[in-house]
């Protein structure tokens, strides 16, 4: 019997790999796959983390493998990021990473962040895109409580969790929480 089999072209395998994995505060850790990109790794994390409204996510990360190697010099953890609730918008989907000191809001329409600031003067940046405000402030707790004052604001100009103009801005998974 004859094979009329095309050869198989062979693929080096990747020397590291990026694997993205959350935490379940109900479930343990979940992975979200192996991939041989930074980049696919990030984007399926991002996509991932964006129910976290919806799921008791704690934390998620991504961390690097080098392959064939032997020991703890193998595995690199680039990011670790915990999930709170968010200052402005009051859902858990505000996501932050305190060695970066930076934090970023899932949120659909919220997008609250912030960040350490580029000008190396110990100041954090904090935002919220949909008003286009954007502030300095001396530490997280800072920009979190400017970020607080806008999600007051919000709450203070009628729009209670149960409107539909508040559904339409946060998207209709929002509940309201306690700060």
């Amino acid at each position: 019997m004859k094979c009329y089999c095309q050869p198989r072209m062979l693929v080096p395998a990747p020397d590291r790999v990026y694997v993205p994995s959350v935490i379940d505060s109900e479930s343990g850790t979940i992975g979200l796959g192996i991939f041989s990109s930074e980049k696919t790794a990030w984007n399926v994390l991002r996509a991932f983390i964006k129910k976290s409204h919806v799921m008791h996510l704690t934390e998620a990360s991504v961390v690097v493998w080098d392959v064939d190697i032997v020991g703890e010099n193998a595995m690199n953890v680039l990011s670790q990021s915990h999930c709170r609730q968010c200052p402005v918008c009051k859902r858990q989907t505000f996501w932050m990473d305190l060695d970066a000191f930076s934090g970023l809001c899932y949120g659909d329409a919220c997008e609250a962040w912030l960040e350490e600031s580029d000008a190396g003067d110990e100041l954090i940046n904090c935002g919220w895109p949909p008003t286009r405000f954007m502030k300095q402030a001396k530490s997280i707790e800072d920009a979190l409580k400017e970020l607080a004052a806008i999600g007051a604001e919000i709450e203070a100009a009628g729009n209670t969790p149960k409107e539909p103009e508040r559904d339409l801005l946060y998207g209709e998974a929002f509940e309201k929480a306690d700060i």
